[in-house]
């Protein structure tokens, strides 16, 4: 019953994605009320990516017809700002997703536009995360080009020079830092991380079982987000509010699979309520970590 509002698309399926959205962000603007200027961000931030996500990157958000991700993504959003900024998790995950629908664009029609505006994005991603953009951001998406496929050293080559001239600039300016060391001081418990790791063991699983049904493009999709999941685990694990969400997104990519080939709809229904119940409790810390 509950996945089947988001099961189909039908002509109430955006409403339904857009006040799902809004009730995500009260709640998760509750005791956060006397900081407005987060609250007012987060709904510029929330507001760009829901409309972005539901348009030109709607291919990687509506799967196989379904909205589930969107509704894994959002209960995952209110987890993540029990413990970090929401702010955090919507700006990386504008900047990823942006970056992944580059990658496909290039795919399906190589130009050098496409790698230019990635470079270019990378490197103005590092005013929001200046000590992450050399250790993870800038690396995480040089892997996804090469991890998605059909990328040539001189596809390398664009992106290095569009990274490195307004970097240099960020650099000289004193906006970004060069480090290449991850942040070890998080203050994220680390019994937080149980349940999107024990989140991850289902969805790595439904990776190694779908990926060899899979078309190309599905395949490629599956395989970079696979390759966020592990990656982000390792440097979330350290401190690295990016590589946080990268672990999140690939998540919520998995997890939508996994939810859409379940055969047991009524298991579905209850391991989704289940989900979100844990995590309303966790997040309102009637379970003390």
């Amino acid at each position: 019953m509950l996945l089947s509002y988001f099961r189909k698309i039908d002509a109430y399926s955006g409403i339904r994605i857009f006040v799902l959205a809004i009730a995500a962000l009260v709640l998760t603007g509750t005791d956060v009320f006397v900081q407005w200027e987060r609250v007012l961000l987060s709904t510029l931030l929330g507001g760009a990516w829901l409309f972005l996500s539901w348009t030109v990157m709607r291919d990687r958000w509506v799967v196989r017809g379904t909205l589930f991700r969107y509704l894994i993504f959002l209960l995952l959003a209110v987890y993540w700002s029990g413990e970090q900024y929401l702010t955090d998790l919507l700006f990386f995950s504008l900047f990823f997703e942006l970056n992944w629908h580059l990658v496909e664009l290039h795919r399906r029609k190589p130009k050098t536009v496409y790698v230019l505006h990635s470079g270019t994005i990378t490197a103005i991603a590092g005013l929001w995360s200046a000590y992450e953009i050399f250790s993870i951001i800038a690396p995480a998406v040089i892997l996804t080009w090469i991890v998605s496929g059909r990328v040539k050293i001189r596809t390398l080559f664009q992106w290095m020079v569009a990274f490195a001239l307004p970097m240099g600039l960020l650099y000289g300016l004193d906006l970004v830092e060069w480090s290449l060391i991850l942040l070890t001081d998080s203050s994220t418990p680390i019994t937080w991380w149980i349940l999107p790791l024990l989140l991850a063991v289902f969805a790595l699983f439904e990776w190694f079982q779908s990926y060899r049904k899979a078309n190309q493009t599905n395949k490629s999709r599956a395989m970079v987000a696979g390759f966020w999941l592990v990656l982000g685990a390792a440097a979330a694990l350290y401190g690295a509010a990016s590589g946080g969400v990268l672990f999140f997104l690939g998540l919520s990519y998995h997890l939508t699979n996994g939810l859409r080939y379940l055969k047991n709809e009524r298991l579905a229904d209850l391991l989704v309520a289940g989900l979100a119940i844990f995590i309303l409790c966790s997040y309102f810390n009637l379970i003390p970590w």
